[in-house]
């Protein structure tokens, strides 16, 4: 780890447990422009040092701001991540992406810079959404908007914001109510009430939905720490960068949540360039098991995969695969004399044979309409009452509804912008197999 000497600006390098032990503060902020990089900060650290009030340069004067701030505090080293990382280096940027998170946790304390903030007065510093508004604007602070700031948000223990001038608002704890209202994460994951990770997948994803980066793949990378993983950083890979995130969760967790987003709208998915497939076809409303965005999982803040009625299923049962998502193939809840997922029970009796195909048929155009599919995952409703969120899946046409087939069934979702609940749903059910969700695949577009 590599930090700046807040009385002297020139970088020191060591461990990260040995800065832990010393106390070092850590610069959560809104980057303006050109900021100043590693290999130019050592050029600067005389002119830094030599600075006794605002200097011109508004990126300079920010570093001067942070480790005056820190001083102030009592910490001898400060951590900026535009200054103390060499970017040239890919296996360093590559570190610092999967640590973020924790040199965030472990800091002293993190001071947040709000360059386009400026408190009017004392009385502005009193709990107040106004707080966090921009100087002539009924607007949040773009520090609210950023990709990377939420990690930044989530993970210090200590942290407090400063306006443009330096003038101290408040701590995040202080803060909270007025934060909440702005970001949806919810005021106990701020103060340290509950524990940031108890809120589920979707509930996390639906914390990033809205912000924004300079780079595609920031989006996923920025979430590598709240969701406890690490990826290899793959400049160029664009929003598939998002799509190998959710692959990591699959691989690493049940939580079924990953699922339960929704279209904002029926024709949104036609703003993303899919490659063209032997297998099917992509109509409006239509698409696969992962999202290609947080911004559908918005809706997801009040999410939860404990309280509810859980369905017994298998560990791993939903799995990546080269197609899409394969998930669990049962039976359909009805009568169980003949209504079933895939396969219709065959009669004995020779007389029943024309019934059983007029059955058989019946049942065939019922399920290529598309079945619902709970998920271990809940929402409470306006009552208080825990109802499972789920999924409507449809095969693609062609499909061999047979139940030996199983293993060879395509499927999609359907109905994808719409949110569906369900109250009442087998918590057993007999797995005929495992069938395959497609997945669009999303060409690359800068």
């Amino acid at each position: 780890m590599r930090v700046l000497d807040t009385t002297t600006f020139e970088l020191s390098f060591n461990g990260q447990e040995y800065f832990r032990s010393q106390g070092y503060a850590i610069l959560s902020h809104r980057w303006l422009g050109a900021e100043i990089t590693f290999q130019q900060i050592e050029g600067y650290s005389h002119e830094l040092r030599r600075a006794s009030h605002r200097m011109n340069s508004p990126q300079l004067d920010k570093i001067r701001g942070a480790c005056m701030t820190a001083r102030q505090l009592g910490l001898r080293w400060m951590w900026i991540d535009s200054c103390c990382i060499n970017k040239e280096s890919s296996a360093e940027l590559s570190e610092s992406i999967n640590s973020m998170f924790k040199w965030y946790r472990d800091a002293g304390v993190c001071i947040t810079y709000l360059q386009d903030v400026e408190l009017t007065s004392p009385a502005q510093q009193q709990a107040d959404l106004s707080i966090f508004f921009k100087s002539n604007s009924q607007l949040p602070s773009e520090w609210f908007s950023r990709g990377w700031t939420l990690q930044e948000l989530i993970a210090p223990r200590d942290m407090r914001f400063f306006d443009t001038n330096w003038n101290y608002m408040g701590t995040k704890q202080s803060l909270a109510t007025e934060i909440e209202s702005i970001t949806g994460v919810s005021a106990p994951y701020l103060t340290g009430a509950q524990d940031f990770r108890e809120a589920c997948i979707a509930t996390k994803m639906s914390w990033m939905a809205g912000r924004t980066t300079t780079r595609q793949e920031d989006i996923a990378y920025g979430m590598l720490g709240l969701f406890g993983i690490t990826m290899t950083p793959q400049y160029g890979e664009g929003q598939y960068a998002f799509l190998r995130l959710q692959h990591e969760l699959l691989s690493k967790t049940t939580d079924e949540s990953l699922f339960a987003w929704k279209m904002p709208d029926p024709n949104v998915g036609a703003k993303f360039v899919i490659t063209s497939s032997s297998e099917t076809t992509w109509a409006p409303n239509e698409w696969g098991m992962l999202a290609p965005t947080p911004d559908w999982f918005r809706s997801c803040s009040n999410m939860t995969i404990e309280g509810g009625k859980r369905i017994t299923r298998p560990a791993q049962v939903f799995q990546q695969v080269r197609e899409g998502v394969q998930i669990p193939v049962s039976k359909v809840e009805g009568n169980t004399t003949y209504q079933v997922w895939w396969n219709v029970s065959s009669f004995t009796v020779i007389g029943a044979l024309p019934a059983y195909f007029i059955i058989k048929g019946l049942m065939k155009k019922k399920i290529m309409k598309g079945v619902l599919m709970p998920l271990n995952c809940w929402v409470r409703d306006e009552k208080g009452k825990l109802a499972a969120v789920a999924i409507f899946v449809q095969p693609i046409p062609g499909t061999n509804l047979h139940v030996k087939n199983v293993s060879s069934q395509r499927l999609k979702r359907i109905q994808a912008s719409t949110p569906f609940l369900m109250y009442k749903y087998a918590q057993k059910k007999e797995i005929l197999g495992q069938g395959v969700v497609l997945q669009p695949q999303l060409a690359y577009v800068d």
